[in-house]
């Protein structure tokens, strides 16, 4: 270990101290700061741990926490980042706390959620031993300008890394792509049932071959561009996947019986999750921990005993306001949380929708137009919009049949909590990225989750 890197460990530690004190979170600066003194401190820290790296547009953070917990249960410990800062500063700030000084690992494994851009840095300098891509779907066009830009990333990337093994939807015909353009060794995941009993139609209208731009057609599908497809051009075809989920049963409150095929055994497992699109992550993790070499057992347990992110399904009591926190970050991962919520018994009459357009967000908001909001909304629904995007975003509610009176405006987080508490029946409140985190620090200051989450 060189001097200069033990001064950015230091440095790290040091600058996250001070922060947390100042009730911060604390992973992103550390890192950036670290960085700065030694660029080169993540390929420095990354050596002898056994890594897996997680990726993809939606459901890496919920996929990361499952690996994340199945290491630690199996293992001990792991270095990994509980809040999901995911681009190359919080990912140095992982592996700084995870380290003295000197350099020297507290633990033996890495569990790594990485942005899809950020994968052209971490994957040189890590080389994991597997990288699972959750999917691909049209998101923060500012950023990935076609549906593919972000799988060109991960290819250059896993080019970079010839010996980490790839994890990849088979059903995601934009994922499945990489596979043709690099010497990895893939291993198949995918979904083989509805993810729903009763939902909305989500299927995007047009899915064109990424090869060829030729409208594939398909056999089945679960949502969005997913399922089994075929290019009647081309020829390009889907995958059948080495692990797949063929039922969902007992659908509970927050979880639900799978089942199971790996190669040509069926396995019953319990899992921790509500909605549907988490079956996708659930199978994806189980996929990654096989993959790096966990008993079958210890992974299935995993699955059962995770603890979600935070904004995934955490439910607050607001001075008797049950109050529980989706977060939204694209048309499709939107439509998903619609498509749950219409799983559920009753449609909410008490909605907070909080929009914003930082770069975490990207920066526009047009995709909210393609959200089906109309399938939980209804005349008497009662809606208070927020965020620095809220105009947007009561423009939509109210073209989706939303009577205005029942529309109002509430931009300050902590009178909002209050407007929360004096309504004394649930609430659900669905924001992206910014404003959730936001409204999540001003909702902790008095309140704690009752589920899922620790700090």
């Amino acid at each position: 270990m060189s001097l200069r890197s033990s001064v950015a460990i230091g440095a790290c530690k040091a600058s996250h101290r001070l922060m947390r004190l100042m009730g911060r979170t604390a992973r992103a600066l550390p890192g950036k700061i670290a960085l700065t003194i030694d660029p080169e401190l993540i390929a420095e820290l990354a050596q002898d741990y056994k890594t897996i790296v997680i990726t993809g547009t939606n459901g890496k953070t919920t996929t990361t926490h499952i690996i994340q917990q199945a290491v630690i249960n199996t293992f001990g410990s792991a270095a990994y980042d509980p809040s999901s800062t995911n681009l190359a500063q919080g990912i140095a700030t992982t592996l700084c706390l995870n380290s003295t000084v000197s350099g020297e690992h507290q633990s033996e494994w890495a569990v790594i959620e990485s942005d899809e851009g950020a994968t052209k840095r971490i994957l040189p300098a890590m080389k994991p031993k597997v990288m699972v891509v959750t999917n691909l779907y049209r998101d923060q066009v500012d950023r990935y300008k076609t549906w593919t830009t972000a799988r060109d990333y991960i290819i250059e990337a896993a080019k970079s890394s010839p010996d980490t093994i790839l994890v990849l939807d088979a059903d995601c015909q934009v994922t499945a792509s990489i596979a043709e353009a690099v010497d990895n060794k893939v291993v198949w995941f995918g979904v083989e049932c509805p993810v729903y009993e009763e939902g909305i139609g989500d299927y995007d209208k047009l899915v064109t071959c990424v090869n060829c731009n030729t409208e594939l057609t398909f056999t089945h599908r679960t949502f969005a561009h997913l399922g089994v497809y075929t290019c009647p051009s081309c020829g390009r075809t889907h995958h059948k996947p080495d692990i797949a989920c063929t039922k969902i049963e007992n659908r509970r409150e927050k979880s639900c019986t799978l089942t199971l095929r790996l190669g040509g055994q069926v396995h019953t497992v319990e899992a921790n999750i509500r909605a549907g699109y988490d079956v996708y992550n659930a199978v994806a993790a189980v996929a990654g921990l096989l993959t790096a070499g966990m008993s079958q057992d210890d992974a299935f347990k995993a699955l059962s005993h995770f603890t979600h992110a935070a904004h995934r399904f955490e439910i607050f009591d607001i001075d008797g306001t049950k109050t529980r926190l989706l977060l939204m970050k694209n048309t499709a991962g939107c439509n998903q949380l619609i498509n749950m919520i219409r799983s559920e018994n009753d449609l909410p009459k008490n909605l907070v929708c909080l929009l914003g357009a930082e770069i975490m967000d990207g920066l526009t908001t047009d995709w909210i137009q393609d959200v089906q909001w109309e399938q939980i909304c209804t005349p008497d629904t009662k809606v208070i919009v927020g965020g620095p995007k809220y105009e947007d975003m009561r423009d939509r509610l109210l073209k989706a049949g939303i009577a205005p009176q029942n529309i109002r405006v509430q931009t300050d987080y902590a009178a909002l909590v209050q407007d929360i508490s004096a309504i004394k029946e649930p609430v659900t409140v669905i924001a992206n990225c910014s404003p959730i985190e936001a409204f999540r620090l001003e909702l902790v200051k008095s309140y704690k989750p009752q589920d899922y989450w620790s700090e």
